[in-house]
């Protein structure tokens, strides 16, 4: 880590010239473009990022960009021949500080290059991560030279050739690759993959049904409501993939229940690098009370109709994110919520299989917020639960955990009582 912290005092000149494409006001604009139909761009550009800037420098032998899923560069500036400036500002303000960027560089040479982020409207949350080819990705927190006591700057000093290198606040995990993984596990003859619905402009909203009956009960799971949170994503898909594997807990499971899994909730937000929203700058995850976006609005009526299909019923909900640490958020204990005790009992097993690692429970969270959670809970009286993974958590940690959580919640499922095993004791008590 650093020696020196970047003062106060330390203030970044600005050159005469400078490429700037965003700011608010222009991404508001452009995103209305879009949804209108009307922006210059190509649709192939429009399903990928639009809103992403490339930069020269006056040489030409270093450039940036963010013109691919995912990147977020609102402004570069070079101030010296090896010393440049990228600005990070949110798609909202005010905003829910999880400054996200992610860029691509080329050098014409070898040599080290300093690259100062500024933050506006947020601070440093996510140490970088590098790539070669923007699909294999190590952390490089080494890189981090100075940071601003407050985090409003961070300056990096990198390393560069003639190789493009990718830097991002995580893993560069696109809605295109889990769309791949979706397609790839619906070539399993227990898993069926539909739409649900687009979003504001036009990405598909994908679902996955998990199951072997015709009339199972239900588990619903969702993530990336928020697009920086790439750790809680790979929890999710571990999660799944132990949903669907050919064991006999999975198959057993998958012959009572079915698993709905929507997988990408904000693929606008995704392609764009935005912090937190969706195209029109909302939070997904405080439109819960209100379903004024088509995201929130797909997920709320394929839940309903969980709920109200026949004979059938939904009995838990999860919706995975990422955060500084591992956290488990969970209804209140004396909410009178199906399947009885399933939090206490979950956490338990969780925590005895894995007893080197600490299992968080908080149940004081966001509970009467507009949030996933708290309108499944207060709405359709469901057990409903946040999983949360940290930012910088090992991802063979996550891979384990994610996976031990979906085996015990299988098996604490499939103890409930069926319902013929119900109207059976019913009768005997009747007899007696």
């Amino acid at each position: 880590m650093p020696n020196r912290s970047i003062s106060p005092n330390d203030v970044i000149p600005r050159p005469t010239a400078a490429f700037c494409w965003q700011n608010p006001v222009c991404y508001a604009l452009i995103a209305l473009l879009i949804v209108l139909g009307f922006a210059p761009a190509a649709k192939s550009e429009i399903l990928d990022n639009p809103l992403g800037i490339t930069f020269h420098s006056e040489d030409r032998s270093v450039s940036f960009t963010s013109k691919f899923p995912g990147g977020r560069m609102n402004e570069c500036v070079q101030i010296a021949d090896d010393d440049f400036a990228v600005t990070i500002q949110p798609e909202s303000d005010p905003i829910n500080d999880s400054a996200w960027y992610a860029f691509r560089v080329n050098s014409t040479e070898e040599r080290t290059i300093s690259v100062r982020l500024k933050y506006v409207g947020g601070s440093h949350r996510y140490d970088p991560k590098i790539s070669r080819d923007g699909k294999n990705w190590e952390s490089a927190e080494h890189l981090m030279a100075d940071r601003h006591p407050a985090g409003t700057e961070v300056r990096l000093k990198i390393p560069v050739d003639g190789k493009p290198l990718w830097v991002a606040g995580q893993e560069l995990l696109s809605s295109g690759t889990v769309a791949k993984w979706t397609s790839d596990l619906s070539q399993q003859p227990h898993v069926k993959r539909s739409v649900i619905g687009k979003s504001v402009q036009g990405r598909p909203l994908y679902r996955l049904d998990i199951t072997e009956t015709d009339h199972p009960d239900f588990v619903f799971i969702i993530a990336r409501q928020h697009p920086p949170e790439v750790s809680g994503a790979i929890g999710m898909m571990h999660f799944v993939d132990a949903l669907t594997s050919d064991n006999e807990l999975a198959t057993s499971f998958r012959k009572r229940y079915c698993a709905v899994v929507v997988p990408t909730v904000n693929p606008d937000g995704v392609a764009l690098g935005n912090w937190r929203c969706n195209a029109n700058g909302v939070d997904l995850n405080r439109d819960w009370m209100h379903f004024t976006q088509p995201e929130t609005r797909a997920l709320r009526n394929e839940m309903l109709k969980c709920r109200n299909a026949a004979d059938q019923k939904l009995c838990l909900f999860m919706d995975f994110h990422s955060t500084y640490d591992d956290v488990f958020y969970t209804p209140p204990r004396d909410a009178d919520l199906y399947p009885a005790g399933f939090t206490d009992n979950w956490l338990s097993a969780i925590q005895k299989r894995f007893p080197n690692y600490h299992v968080n429970g908080d149940d004081n969270h966001h509970a009467h917020r507009s949030t996933s959670k708290a309108w499944v809970a207060d709405t359709l009286g469901v057990t409903a639960i946040t999983y949360e993974f940290g930012d910088e958590t090992d991802r063979e940690t996550i891979r384990r955990v994610a996976s031990g959580s979906a085996e015990e919640m299988m098996k604490l499922l499939l103890a409930l009582p069926e319902p013929d095993s119900q109207m059976a004791a019913a009768q005997v008590s009747i007899q007696r």
